[in-house]
């Protein structure tokens, strides 16, 4: 195993274009760096007490860790005198064994923060690279990795982009975001909000911080939100969509398995493409029920609707006790 020790360490320059993270300008140049060549597919397992983890990807196969060290809001040079003194407050690993390259940042001691000093991370991969990443000094930026990875933060947001293979995300320090994924997905928040846009694959989605939006999804949707509303569209066999914090709204087509709807803080709304001809079990109650009956064999009233249209065959729940349910169908 090869470990970095920073009593004396060597800084390598690259001529890399730095993106802007955690309030650090593309100028800054990173305190420590350290390299590590790989020659197949690994796993990078990354932690920070010390700040934020931002994880992009490149063409080479080397996965380059750059440790940004700030005091007072300003990132130091390699060469400031303050820098041994505050890497005593902090534990650090940057190390390789096998496949495996590991980046720890850890403070020493929950007060260290009263010192105004972080550490962030910003961790250049092979695009064909897992990742476990965590961190519980700021948030958390992903944008291009494939593998099968899992992401936490207990420090700030999690926002994912560009990534692929099986995934899960949570925070409870902010928002979880994920933009144009291909794979199953889970996601949670406890601390915001909780949106994905353009995934292929499943996704779990849940959150008592804030409102839950899946759109453009090409798979089963699950997502449940007592912080706010809940909206879905896209393609879906099967959508499962419940909101105790507002309404639940869903846009879908494809629709084959199963259709359930719930919100006990707002209503419910429906749109579901060609549904004119689907074998539906509808099973809808609330204040008002909203639907255009088509081939329809069972019980309607103006609260409760349940039968069975064009023969039935894929269950449809819809029940809201904060508001209507409105079904629409549209070819």
């Amino acid at each position: 195993m090869k470990t970095t020790k920073f009593r004396m360490y060597t800084v390598v320059v690259m001529t890399l274009a730095l993106l802007s993270f955690n309030g650090f300008s593309k100028d800054n140049q990173p305190t420590i760096t350290k390299t590590f060549e790989m020659n197949q597919a690994g796993t990078l397992n990354a932690s920070s007490s010390g700040g934020g983890v931002n994880v992009t990807t490149h063409n080479l196969p080397q996965v380059i860790i750059q440790a940004f060290v700030r005091k007072n809001g300003n990132v130091l040079a390699p060469s400031d005198r303050n820098l041994d003194e505050i890497l005593e407050n902090f534990d650090l690993e940057f190390s390789k064994s096998g496949s495996e390259i590991t980046a720890v940042v850890k403070r020493k001691n929950r007060f260290s923060f009263l010192n105004n000093v972080g550490i962030s991370l910003s961790i250049i991969v092979p695009r064909e690279m897992s990742c476990n990443v965590s961190s519980s000094g700021g948030g958390l930026k992903i944008n291009g990795v494939e593998g099968t990875h899992e992401f936490s933060s207990s420090g700030g947001g999690v926002k994912l982009e560009n990534t692929s293979g099986n995934t899960k995300a949570r925070s409870s320090g902010g928002g979880v975001k994920a933009n144009n994924h291909k794979g199953n997905i889970r996601l949670s928040s406890s601390g915001g909000g909780v949106s994905a846009d353009e995934v292929q694959g499943s996704v779990y989605a849940r959150s008592s911080g804030g409102g839950v939006s899946v759109s453009n999804v090409q798979g089963d949707v699950d997502a449940s939100s007592s912080g706010g509303g809940v909206s879905v569209s896209g393609e879906a066999a099967s959508v499962k969509a419940t909101s105790s914090g507002g309404s639940v709204r869903v846009d879908i087509r494809g629709l084959s398995d199963e259709l359930y709807l719930q919100s006990s803080g707002g209503g419910v709304d429906a749109l579901i493409h060609g549904g004119k001809n689907l074998g539906l079990d509808l099973d809808l109650r609330s204040g008002r029920v909203n639907i255009e009956l088509h081939n329809f064999n069972g019980s309607s009233e103006k609260d409760r609707v349940k039968g069975k249209m064009n023969g039935g065959g894929i269950p449809a729940y819809m029940h809201a006790s904060g508001g209507n349910v409105n079904v629409r169908f549209d070819e």
